[in-house]
């Protein structure tokens, strides 16, 4: 069955935040830069950890047997977690927005933690090496030219939804759909591009941090995993 892009939900546009009403500790930006790295580099190491968690036999079949619950309550749980990011942002001090990043994190680490057993050390190393050199060239992108990643979101946003309506048509008709994979990531090469843009016109206080990491982080996992799916060998 063909997968859909696991943030079609999160990808809305994030209106223009106060930095008046920030009063989460202002930053240089090194140590802006170097906190998203860190929060992005942590989603990661959960990913990592529950695909540890999921070398267990018996509780890899528990998810396997319970798979449809617990995907959608996942998918809530990451809905949940962007709506108290939000929330955290119109409140005092970062605990509250870093506690919904935590809560999407968790969820979609997860279940995409839960998936990596089923593929090949190899091929999940693969995955992974080509994420970061796709996440390093499309940082350096989005930073060396602004003006055409400020230019793209709509274009982006679009082609995302009309992948999602491709990748729902394509598994209830069982066409198929060999290039899907390359266009999902091709958009999010954009979104990287476009997130990191957005990322430096921020003002650089830990409550930006956390939420243009969870952006970017999204923008990786969707990569990662059409990448494993593209380069994946399955145990």
């Amino acid at each position: 069955m063909q997968n859909t892009p696991f943030n079609a939900p999160e990808q809305e546009a994030i209106s223009p935040f106060d930095p008046s009403r920030d009063h989460s500790a202002q930053l240089t930006r090194r140590t802006y830069n170097l906190i998203m790295g860190g929060l992005v580099t942590a989603g990661f190491a959960v990913i990592a950890a529950c695909a540890l968690l999921a070398q267990a036999p018996a509780f890899l079949y528990a998810v396997v047997d319970n798979y449809l619950a617990i995907s959608i309550g996942s998918f809530i749980a990451s809905i949940a977690g962007i709506a108290v990011m939000h929330m955290g942002m119109k409140r005092e001090g970062y605990g509250v927005t870093l506690a919904g990043y935590a809560l999407l994190v968790c969820s979609i680490g997860f279940t995409t933690g839960m998936v990596l057993p089923f593929y090949s050390l190899p091929s999940i190393a693969n995955a992974f090496v080509g994420t970061f050199i796709i996440s390093a060239l499309f940082t350096l992108l989005g930073t060396s030219f602004p003006t055409f990643f400020a230019r793209i979101q709509g274009i982006a946003v679009t082609a995302l939804i009309a992948l999602i309506v491709a990748g729902i048509a394509g598994s209830l008709m069982g066409f198929a759909m060999a290039w899907y994979d390359y266009a999902v990531i091709l958009v999010f090469c954009g979104f990287i591009g476009y997130d990191t843009y957005r990322a430096q016109q921020c003002e650089p206080t830990v409550k930006m941090a956390i939420l243009n990491a969870a952006e970017i982080w999204l923008d990786l996992v969707n990569i990662f995993i059409h990448l494993l799916q593209i380069v994946g060998d399955r145990d």
